[in-house]
């Protein structure tokens, strides 16, 4: 009897120690430090819905009819079921992060200058136009889009001037960590994203084969930003090999046809089956991809 116990305590001492053996291998394998789970919504919600269509990502959000890098624009885009908007990220002088694509407030809005010039506070004195119209819409604050946005549509946060500690904490206040993806330009900045969140959701330009070997062994998000150079029949016979989702642009020729009822070179571009298309004129773009059956 004593025997007995004594064999019980054993088995139940082994299994205890393999359970957390188990759950620290998990935690080292994730490569994240703050979490167990090795997961990310949006790539998850990406990758799922790729399979069956091709994603439209709005270019500056829906600007037809409102200024780009608008609240409105990102409504536009829910309202459209637009599957992504992208939005450009900048701070102010006071460190605020605000949507602007460009560095100066000349094209999109009534002022004049730098952004990193103003205080948030000075920036709303403006207002924002589309084109040459000036709209009762103001510059909105980073943490607006996330409330905005959470549940309803993806985000493609391009991070053009940052802090990334701050960016971060952003995300988090707003549980929007892993709701949305970024295209950084700097790779000091995208470096410094994935050393504080090794799953985050980055979209590294890849222009030649070593950059997408070296983009698909580096990180833990499987899409890729290529370009004109890159997109051809034989590096995407490799994406979808590896299970690479490529992002591609449609901004210049293969949109401004589109608009002008030639299909002949988007037709060209969704033979090679991307995974998302980058489009300004995401409604035209989503009605022809419906049309094709590449869209639910």
């Amino acid at each position: 009897m004593i025997k007995t116990k004594k064999n019980i305590k054993n088995v139940i001492a082994f299994l205890v120690g393999f359970s957390v053996l188990i759950l620290v291998g998990l935690y080292l394998f994730s490569g994240d430090k703050t979490s167990i789970a090795n997961f990310n919504l949006a790539i998850d919600n990406i990758v799922k819905s790729s399979n069956k269509n091709i994603l439209i990502c709005a270019h500056r959000a829906f600007h037809e009819n409102a200024p780009e890098n608008s609240l409105k624009s990102i409504q536009d885009a829910i309202d459209a079921n637009v599957d992504i908007a992208e939005v450009d990220v900048r701070m102010t002088k006071d460190e605020v992060l605000v949507l602007m694509h460009d560095d100066k407030i000349d094209r999109t809005t009534t002022g004049r200058g730098y952004i990193k010039d103003y205080t948030f506070k000075e920036l709303q004195q403006f207002n924002l136009k589309v084109k040459d119209s000036i709209t009762s819409h103001k510059i909105p604050r980073l943490s607006e889009i996330l409330k905005l946005a959470k549940g309803k549509i993806i985000l493609n946060l391009d991070l053009k001037e940052i802090i990334p500690l701050d960016y971060y904490d952003l995300l988090k206040e707003n549980k929007m960590e892993d709701e949305v993806i970024s295209f950084i330009w700097n790779k000091k900045t995208l470096n410094e994203i994935i050393e504080i969140d090794s799953l985050y959701a980055v979209l590294p330009l890849s222009e030649n084969k070593d950059e997408m070997e070296s983009n698909y062994k580096s990180y833990y998000s499987p899409i890729q930003h290529f370009t004109e150079k890159s997109y051809t029949q034989e590096n995407m016979n490799w994406a979808h090999k590896n299970g690479v989702k490529v992002f591609v642009n449609s901004l210049w020729k293969q949109d401004v046809d589109l608009i002008n009822g030639n299909t002949k070179s988007l037709d060209s571009l969704l033979l090679l089956k991307p995974a998302i298309i980058q489009t300004d004129y995401p409604k035209q773009m989503l009605n022809y991809l419906k049309e094709k059956g590449l869209h639910d």
